[in-house]
């Protein structure tokens, strides 16, 4: 049982550090469209 339990936290932490990067990505996507918003006065980027 205690050889389960590492099997399944070593998967939370792999499969919570592939998603860094996308959380990343999209925090910038979010302050570019908000930047594009306040520069141009339209709709930003999206």
């Amino acid at each position: 049982m205690k050889h389960l339990t590492r099997i399944a936290a070593l998967f939370l932490v792999l499969s919570t550090a592939a998603c860094g990067p996308l959380l990343v990505g999209a925090g910038g996507a979010v302050i570019a469209d908000k930047v594009a918003e306040d520069q141009t006065g339209t709709d930003g980027l999206f």
